[in-house]
């Protein structure tokens, strides 16, 4: 064989080696895709609900996805930085006993150096400031010696590993004061999350202001991480006061871990899709769902459901994730689900509102990690106003966004077929 023909060959070994590692892949998950995750974790349900979302018995069932839905509390929706961070810094300034604080992603640039001030200026009034940062997303860097100086105790929840992918990571967002005020969202602390999306450099993503007697829900959840970490057991009025009633809207705290027996997040989405009867509006950052909640949006849209996804466009931080999730775009929109790109920013929201009066909020994706590796967390709503919020930010968001319509996935080119493919190799760990 010349060298010519060598080199034009190439490109087809690789195909072939690619293909048969995506078969092996499949085959290696196969045995068991209708009953557990490759960690043991069941995923796979039945699910045939003769009831809607309004019903009262769907409401009721929400109690078998973890905490129980509690009455008495009130919410605020938060879009973007300039709002969220200015209320959080405003509480924890205000803050009278306590502030918990766990995320992610944690930067030393402007939007850590904000945090870090407002932490020192509480410890130094005397308030129990505990920062609990992954150590993978964190890099606190020189701000933890001013914050540690000042008697705020940092933390990073387990070591980074050596395979940056993998790995079992924390990727709650939990910001807990007084054990009175909660708040959960896709946030992270980072310039990138400065702002109000008025460019690519500032990201668009929504969060939530809570009070009321499911915030003790929420401060549990960062309790755990806590003590697994420092084993340190928070007790107490000081982490849990009597709880008190805020307003009238029902929520519950929705938590995931790699240990869990079954993934009460797949359980949740799942429920919830199964019941609706009217529309069903995603907003995520990660758009990556298994062959259960696909074929569950697709038998969605038969029952005559207006069913909307909403997606990061080509500022998408990681493009792997975006060109897997288009792979499997086809079955999607053939059956009659919509596909939005947003288009001014990232997108980094993780919402749903499903017939206008069940809602979620938090750190949960759509993808593998998010259902059974990663430690995350969100709020569910039975609530018709807050569900409204919602609604509202996603069909003023629907307005920046542009459609993906089947025609056109179908009409994309053999290069973008082929990277949309290969990324799909490495879905399990987006």
């Amino acid at each position: 064989m010349s060298r010519n023909s060598r080199n034009r060959s190439f490109p087809y070994r690789i195909a072939f080696v690619l293909a048969c590692a995506a078969a092996a892949f499949a085959q290696s998950g196969c045995a068991n895709m209708k009953q557990t995750s490759s960690s043991g974790q069941r995923d796979h349900y039945t699910f045939t609900p003769t009831f809607s979302i309004e019903d009262p018995q769907f409401r009721r069932s929400l109690d078998s996805v973890g905490n129980v839905m509690v009455g008495g509390n009130s919410a605020v929706l938060l879009e973007n930085g300039d709002d969220l961070f200015s209320a959080m810094l405003k509480d924890i300034r205000e803050a009278k006993v306590s502030v918990d604080f766990e995320v992610y992603i944690f930067m030393p640039d402007e939007a850590g150096k904000l945090f870090a001030g407002a932490f020192i200026e509480a410890a130094h009034r005397g308030i129990q400031v505990r920062l609990l940062v992954d150590a993978l997303g964190g890099k606190l860097k020189e701000l933890s010696k001013g914050m540690e100086a000042a008697g705020v105790i940092c933390e990073s929840y387990r070591p980074a590993s050596h395979f940056p992918i993998g790995g079992r990571r924390s990727h709650r967002k939990l910001v807990i004061v007084d054990g009175r005020i909660g708040y959960t969202g896709g946030f992270g602390i980072d310039k990138r999350w400065l702002g109000n999306a008025r460019d690519k450099t500032e990201w668009h993503d929504a969060a939530v202001r809570v009070e009321g007697p499911v915030v003790a829900q929420m401060q549990a959840i960062f309790s755990e991480d806590w003590t697994f970490t420092t084993g340190e057991i928070l007790a107490g009025d000081t982490f849990y006061p009597k709880t008190e009633q805020t307003g009238a809207m029902q929520a519950q705290a929705i938590k995931s871990s790699k240990g869990d027996a079954s993934s009460l997040p797949q359980m949740l989405y799942f429920m919830a899709i199964q019941s609706a009867r009217t529309s069903i509006h995603i907003q995520n950052a990660y758009f990556l769902p298994d062959d259960l909640i696909r074929t569950a949006l697709m038998a969605a849209v038969e029952r005559g459901v207006d069913v909307k996804v909403m997606v990061p466009g080509t500022h998408i931080d990681v493009p792997m994730v975006r060109l897997a999730s288009r792979h499997d775009y086809g079955p999607l929109l053939r059956a009659g689900v919509k596909i939005y790109e947003y288009q001014p920013t990232m997108l980094h929201s993780k919402t749903a509102v499903v017939d206008g009066m069940f809602a979620t909020i938090g750190s949960i994706n759509f993808d593998s990690r998010s259902k059974s590796t990663n430690a995350e967390e969100s709020l569910s709503f039975y609530d018709r106003s807050f569900a409204a919020l919602i609604e509202a930010m996603f069909q003023r968001d629907l307005k920046l966004c542009q459609e993906v319509t089947y025609e056109a996935w179908r009409k994309r080119g053999a290069a973008a077929r082929f990277k949309e493919f290969f990324s799909g190799l490495f879905e399990p760990y987006y």
